[in-house]
């Protein structure tokens, strides 16, 4: 009993309050995410009529392939739950003052590197959701003013699978690593990493056991073209691409003219001041004396800065929940599957041609024909 009680001392977590706790469990899902991912490039094969066959053959034949790539995943789901709820506390707490500006403004760079993960990620594959987030990604680089169409032209021209797995699985993490390395790792490596990721481990139980067991309760469809499950089967289930796909739904909802301001500008600006908030909130010395009014002025300022916060938070909670919720779970391959035919089944080879493919450059049926698959084709 006493040597329990020890064992418990030394890994038990320390700090286990919300400052900490989701920006730990964080970096413990990106280590999951590293070493599914390592596990699953020996089988990956970036080649446009065979990637997703390596796919399939992975998840159905490799030795625990499928409980893999699920853990692969569902771990990008949490983990973007995990930064998006560390980078919020960090917010509300101010945490970029007092000499941590370089945390604040690296963190920031490591959320939109985030969602590179995601976008490369799902596209990663090749089947046919991954063809359509390729699509709507460098659709969306045109609503970038002045440089947006030279940007799409370049990102089509050049496409090819092994063009995107070199982006998700060398220049990212490279570039994610000397961000972190920055942003903790130089901090932990102070501490000691055994006794960190030990303790961090631990508190992250709870995370770990919900990805294993969406990985078991919820696998990802890879049995085309023998299974068939209708488009919207499944949903209200976590995937990570709602992080993509929700950001797109004004594309559906407002006239073309307003996409630029709803798809750039306003990410645009709201990116910048994040990014500023260093440079806009200074710490006070604790010896500085406010008079009645100053003091009156400084809790309005920050009823304010609370205020904005919070209705930015519940502004992204809601368009998240409402553009995810309805979201086809089971995928594009749903209905294009082998099984339907050259035309139905495999991305074409034309992708890069859209004077044979015209629709590929209407972003609103392409939304559409997301959410209502049935009616919109």
């Amino acid at each position: 009993m006493r040597n329990i009680i020890e064992v418990w001392h030394k890994i038990k977590p320390k700090k286990i309050h919300m400052r900490h706790y989701f920006g730990g469990a964080a970096l413990i899902l990106l280590l999951i995410q590293l070493f599914s991912g390592l596990y699953m490039i020996f089988y990956y094969e970036p080649a446009l009529r065979d990637t997703y066959k390596t796919v399939q053959y992975f998840n159905n034949v490799a030795f625990l392939g499928a409980f893999t790539r699920n853990i692969h995943r569902y771990g990008a789901f949490f983990m973007g739950i995990a930064v998006f709820v560390h980078l919020f506390v960090g917010y509300f707490r101010k945490d970029f003052q007092g000499g941590r500006k370089k945390y604040w403004l690296t963190g920031v760079l490591l959320s939109v590197l985030f969602a590179g993960f995601v976008i490369s990620g799902t596209i990663l594959p090749w089947e046919w959701k991954g063809y359509w987030v390729m699509e709507m990604f460098n659709n969306w680089l045109k609503n970038i003013p002045l440089v947006g169409d030279t940007l799409y032209h370049l990102m089509m021209e050049t496409y090819t699978p092994t063009r995107n797995f070199v982006i998700h699985d060398i220049l990212l993490p490279i570039i994610t690593f000397v961000l972190l390395e920055i942003h903790c790792l130089s901090r932990i490596r102070g501490r000691g990493f055994g006794d960190y990721f030990i303790r961090q481990t631990f508190a992250a139980i709870p995370l770990i056991i919900a990805v294993a067991a969406m990985s078991v309760l919820f696998p990802v469809p890879t049995s085309d073209p023998e299974i068939t499950p209708l488009p919207m089967e499944g949903m209200y289930i976590p995937a990570p691409e709602w992080f993509f796909v929700t950001f797109q739904m004004p594309y559906w909802f407002y006239p073309p003219r307003m996409w630029a301001i709803f798809l750039f500008w306003i990410p645009a600006i709201f990116l910048a001041l994040v990014f500023i908030l260093p440079y806009l909130f200074t710490r006070k010395k604790r010896d500085v004396h406010l008079d009645a009014p100053a003091a009156k002025r400084a809790k309005y300022a920050n009823f304010l800065y609370m205020g904005v916060g919070g209705i930015v938070c519940i502004l992204l909670v809601t368009g998240f929940f409402m553009g995810s919720a309805k979201a086809p779970w089971m995928g594009c391959n749903s209905c294009h599957n082998t099984a339907m035919g050259d035309r139905m089944g495999i991305p074409p080879v034309s992708y890069k041609d859209t004077m044979r493919n015209p629709i590929l450059l209407d972003n609103r049926w392409m939304m559409r024909h997301w959410y209502e698959p049935q009616v919109v084709w």
